[in-house]
């Protein structure tokens, strides 16, 4: 086996070549920031279309998301130089505003209180799992699956309550419900997906892995804020069972 020696000049080679994708994951962590402004500047354009409806809420959530990211790029909420923490209440703070929100899109009344029932027992189970099991400085995984899938679960019932429920004639495209659904269906699949392997592959140090998961991460943050705008654009009172 040949065994290579460390010398000034391969560790000048190895930064050279990692330059590039240091570079690159930089502009990644950008992007994030750039969609969710994108789609904070959307709603506020459209608040006048929405302010009746429960869709105004957007407007606090996303600016709550915005200053999340930018306290994320710029380390403010660094701990113990990790801002998992933080991690962990934005993500039960979005699981619980958009559960609720998607549960009202819903139309089986029986469906629904079992929906709710779920949602108050992952926001209990994230309490335990903060408290004795992963811990409140780590990211949570095991609860961030589990949500993820609840929200995975509520836009499938979305769907085909969409399909089959309707008693007139829809034009989808134009339903705000729909691309809300469609960006969040995409989005929690995309996450369930890679954070099935997070805790293994990053806490190895897998770079890889940390690399893949940033560039899945950012397009299923472009498809869900790149929904959103359009949800907000296409603002109307179609159908009001399917806002």
């Amino acid at each position: 086996m040949e065994v290579q020696v460390w010398t000034t000049a391969n560790y000048a080679h190895q930064i050279q070549l990692a330059e590039p994708l240091i570079n690159f994951y930089r502009m990644l962590v950008y992007l994030y920031l750039v969609f969710e402004s994108g789609a904070l500047l959307t709603a506020l354009f459209q608040y006048s279309k929405m302010k009746r409806t429960s869709y105004r809420y957007f407007v606090p959530y996303l600016l709550f998301i915005v200053i999340y990211e930018m306290g994320t790029i710029y380390n403010w909420f660094s701990v113990r130089h990790s801002n998992h923490w933080v991690s962990n209440i934005t993500m039960i703070i979005s699981f619980i505003f958009y559960s609720i929100f998607l549960l009202q899109l819903l139309q089986t009344d029986s469906i629904r209180k079992w929906i709710k029932r779920a949602i108050i027992l992952s926001i209990f189970c994230s309490l335990i799992n903060m408290i004795f099991i992963q811990g409140f400085w780590k990211l949570d995984t095991i609860t961030i699956l589990l949500q993820f899938g609840i929200i995975i679960y509520i836009t499938c019932i979305y769907f085909y309550e969409l399909m089959n429920y309707s008693t007139q004639t829809l034009l989808v495209v134009r339903l705000p419900g729909f691309w809300l659904n469609t960006g969040l269906l995409f989005f929690c699949l995309a996450q369930f997906l890679f954070f099935s392997a997070f805790a293994y592959m990053a806490y190895k140090n897998n770079y890889e892995y940390h690399l893949l998961f940033s560039v899945i991460s950012n397009v299923s943050n472009a498809i869900l804020y790149s929904c959103l705008i359009v949800c907000f654009i296409c603002f109307n009172k179609i159908s009001n069972s399917y806002l």
